[in-house]
């Protein structure tokens, strides 16, 4: 089956073997001995990082490794969900629940159908969330490692980071990024000085269409196509909107920041409002998925719990359906915006009633 995993399996073995993992002609050298058809290459837009990541794949056959990458992809999602579960407070007596949610959770069939990256940056916003929760500071900054990785996905939460940085001035957590993000970065220098110079030709190359010229999934997309407007600002305007949104959250709640309830949101505001973005990049809002969850599994507002729920399997439904006559996806650019409505909901319904519950059983 011809699916993401070949680009980055097949840059990780031009690395090993001292070629040019962002060489177009390379990568699709290498591809069509895999059985590749088409002319042109699929290539890894991912930065030099990535490929600390894949190496141990490289090392496998490919067929091997496209197993290895979808069991380790389908256990970070289910496991993970599990962590999640208890990480927000749910119980042990009521996680299957995170199971039922991940599985009515359309957007994680498309990312493991497609061996997409996507679960290695959940993972590191789930090692994250755990650092935070356990006290474990350097966990949580070596998890970011991960999240470089496709970095414009959580935008805000980089900016956040930032922000909170300068004013908590974390030192153990600077730490562990800095030490992990270090080593990440050089170990693809050691088989390839000259990894992150190919990665910039590409990235300046006329000669492949790059990302941003793709009629991708994303808000900024559909304004530029549906409104006729080729400047390249159009694309970019959700993201200057998300940012201006979070400067002025930020101002309110950033004497009582805590980024265990509050990096959920960030990343579905980022994800929402990215200026490149694809549907199965959206396994990222599993944090926010299971935060919900958690929120209408302990809700006593029966309303509320049957239209979260209902609504929630609603989407993945008609999404799954509608992938099936609709397989461009650029006309999903309603996905991101759905769920975001979706947990805005759940957080002011259900997570509110949580919030109001348990600051009555603090002070009793």
């Amino acid at each position: 089956m011809i699916n993401d995993f070949m680009e980055y399996w097949v840059a990780t073995k031009l690395l090993l073997g001292g070629g040019n993992s962002y060489s177009p002609a390379e990568l699709l050298a290498g591809q069509q001995a895999l059985g590749r058809n088409q002319t042109d290459p699929l290539l890894m837009w991912n930065p030099p990082w990535t490929l600390s990541f894949t190496l141990p794949f490289g090392s496998l056959d490919y067929h091997t490794a496209q197993f290895t990458w979808f069991l380790l992809h389908s256990l970070i999602i289910f496991l993970g969900a599990r962590l999640l579960w208890s990480d927000y407070g749910g119980s042990p007596e009521t996680s299957r629940y995170a199971t039922l949610s991940v599985l009515a959770f359309a957007l994680f069939y498309l990312v493991l159908m497609l061996r997409q990256i996507g679960p290695l940056v959940l993972l590191g916003l789930i090692g994250f969330i755990a650092g935070i929760k356990r006290k474990k500071g350097f966990l949580a900054g070596a998890s970011l490692t991960l999240v470089s990785i496709k970095p414009h996905l959580t935008y805000l939460v980089w900016l956040a980071l930032l922000l909170w940085a300068v004013k908590r001035q974390p030192w153990t957590m600077v730490a562990g990024f800095a030490i992990a993000a270090m080593l990440a970065v050089s170990i693809p220098l050691f088989f390839n000085p000259q990894i992150y110079s190919h990665y910039k030709d590409l990235l300046q190359t006329g000669e492949v269409v790059r990302p941003l010229d793709w009629a991708t999934p994303s808000l900024g997309t559909a304004l530029a196509e549906l409104l006729a407007i080729s400047d390249a600002w159009i694309r970019w305007l959700p993201s200057l909107i998300g940012v201006v949104w979070f400067l002025r959250y930020w101002a309110r709640h950033a004497e009582t920041w805590d980024w265990l309830s509050e990096l959920p949101l960030l990343s579905v505001v980022s994800a929402a409002s990215a200026s490149f973005v694809w549907t199965f990049d959206h396994v990222v809002f599993l944090p926010a998925v299971i935060q919900a969850a958690v929120w209408t599994c302990q809700s006593r507002l029966r309303s509320a719990r049957a239209l979260i729920g209902g609504l929630h399997a609603a989407l993945g439904v008609a999404l799954l359906a509608f992938k099936i006559f609709l397989p461009n996806d650029f006309w999903y650019f309603w996905v991101a915006p759905a769920y975001l409505s979706l947990f805005l909901y759940a957080r002011a319904t259900a997570g509110a009633e949580m919030s109001i519950r348990d600051t009555k059983e603090a002070r009793a």
